[in-house]
């Protein structure tokens, strides 16, 4: 007896177990367009600073326990939501840090997803859990804000452009959702100068690069400017899209503290789930 091919495993990160939130949703979402293995993923946190003092540690180690043991049970929640939309996959429960989980469990994973919060959105200077899990993980991840609605997700994506490593390596995380997309807008932006000074590299045709993967996309002129997150988030949403893809972080997380940045912004104002590599 033949198992049912899944060519791709979806990782998707739960803050709570006992409901999707925006990343659930989105994920799945995913995950059925690329007829994926969903794994279903949350974790119980165990604070270092819960072991400040020895009274603490034997009723903190209890309640960890007992919430790990809550949030297994949740594993029939999960299987429900995976049949409702005719996936097969898996229910995760870890207990510890967070990022060490996810980024753990992306070392098989072809696709994170994980969400960003409102009330304390994760600036790419910070150390929360969404730009630490991109720093770490092997896969690219797809950030879903909080107050992200979206009827569709991968239908129509939006790609910025600027030959940059990170921009092609989200590109490569992206392209099964690429491949069916029902539309796919490229914004060309400048590319990046050379840290080396080198002057005749080779150039990459990425029209050519998309049409020999199937990939037809119309491409759009992105002129620099001073504010590039506001105005690629306004273009995004111009074409029409519900997913952008882009590479995180072109300059150091110093740099993009003092000077701000396009991933900055975008992690903090963006209502569009976003599709990054670093």
């Amino acid at each position: 007896m033949q198992t049912a091919r899944c060519p791709l495993d979806v990782l998707i990160h739960l803050r709570r177990a006992d409901s999707l939130g925006p990343a659930g949703t989105v994920g799945l979402q995913l995950a059925q367009r690329l007829g994926a293995f969903a794994v279903g993923l949350h974790v119980v946190p165990l604070a270092a600073t819960a072991f400040a003092s020895p009274e603490a540690v034997a009723l903190y180690v209890n309640e960890t326990d007992s919430l790990y043991r809550e949030a297994q049970q949740h594993e029939g929640t999960w299987r429900a939501e995976l049949a409702a939309r005719d996936l097969r996959g898996e229910w995760l429960v870890s207990q510890g840090d967070a990022i060490e989980s996810i980024c753990h469990a992306a070392r098989w994973c072809d696709l994170v997803v994980v969400e960003r919060p409102q009330l304390v959105p994760d600036a790419p200077t910070g150390w929360g859990i969404v730009s630490r899990t991109i720093f770490g993980s092997s896969a690219p991840v797809v950030v879903v804000p909080e107050s992200a609605k979206c009827a569709t997700v991968g239908c129509r994506i939006v790609v910025a452009w600027n030959q940059s490593r990170e921009a092609m390596l989200a590109l490569h995380g992206a392209l099964p959702l690429l491949a069916t997309a029902d539309q796919v807008t490229v914004l060309e932006g400048e590319p990046g100068e050379n840290p080396f000074g080198l002057r005749y590299l080779p150039r990459l045709d990425l029209r050519a690069w998309l049409e020999r993967r199937g990939i037809a996309a119309e491409f759009q002129p992105f002129p620099a400017r001073k504010e590039r997150g506001a105005a690629l988030l306004e273009a995004a949403r111009a074409a029409g899209g519900d997913l952008i893809v882009m590479g995180a972080w072109g300059h150091s997380r110093i740099t993009e503290m003092v000077l701000g940045g396009t991933t900055r912004h975008l992690f903090q104002s963006s209502d569009l789930p976003l599709l990054v590599a670093h």
